[in-house]
């Protein structure tokens, strides 16, 4: 595998890991640019081989230049130093599971309960699925009102002949293995409608996951309000 981004100009590979071993990390190139590890939240550095958002400066680059660039990516492994078990290299490496930070969100199920659902593991498994095209997360509250549950609207280009009711249960089945939640309503839509949804051709990035939840001003006494991680 490889980890890149458009700012970088560059990409960062995974050693060929043995059969039936872990992967050892994207391995990094300290001579064309510098990684960090920080804190998502005060953006402080952390230590060597703590979980953190990823920050890159450019030592090599060309034309636009960033300074401390924060990806919005976060790691789990953060930065190690050791020799690499597979090739012996001793640069650093970035390790563990890589997901948006803004993929990352809390929800509220039940009336005082939060959970936070990571919808980068999502990600990977609809793109896997059979007889699903396109795709969208909508998270919405129950009667528009910000002090009730969350609700998830799964929306799909459906492709492919198998049934609706048994596509649903398909669905419902996958989403319970990632995240151990249901999605309220799931809604086929046509190509036309999906693209519309997810903005192509009107936005940079497509919008897998958007967040509709009204926010309350203030909560009453004995209520959190749930927030977006950002």
């Amino acid at each position: 595998a490889t980890y890149g981004f458009t700012e970088a100009k560059m990409a960062f590979p995974e050693c060929a890991a043995p059969e039936g071993e872990p992967p050892s990390g994207y391995h990094l190139f300290p001579d064309l640019g510098i990684v960090e590890i920080v804190d998502p939240k005060t953006g402080e550095p952390v230590p060597n081989g703590s979980a953190g958002e990823i920050v890159f400066t450019p030592l090599e680059a060309r034309g636009s230049v960033v300074l401390r660039y924060r990806t919005g990516d976060c790691i789990d492994g953060g930065i190690v130093h050791e020799k690499c078990p597979h090739c012996g290299r001793c640069c650093p490496r970035l390790v563990g599971r890589i997901s948006r930070k803004s993929d990352v969100k809390e929800m509220r199920l039940e009336k005082l309960k939060g959970t936070l659902v990571d919808f980068n593991q999502l990600e990977h498994v609809l793109d896997n699925m059979d007889h699903v095209g396109a795709w969208q997360i909508e998270l919405r509250k129950a009667n528009d009102d910000p002090l009730e549950r969350d609700e998830l609207v799964l929306h799909v280009e459906k492709r492919g002949n198998e049934s609706d009711a048994k596509f649903r249960e398909e669905l419902n089945r996958r989403f319970v293995e990632a995240t151990e939640i249901h999605p309220n309503q799931i809604v086929f839509q046509n190509t036309d409608e999906m693209r519309r949804l997810l903005g192509i051709g009107t936005k940079l990035k497509e919008d897998r996951v958007v967040d509709h939840r009204p926010q309350a001003e203030s909560a009453p006494a004995g209520e959190s309000l749930v927030q977006t991680q950002t």
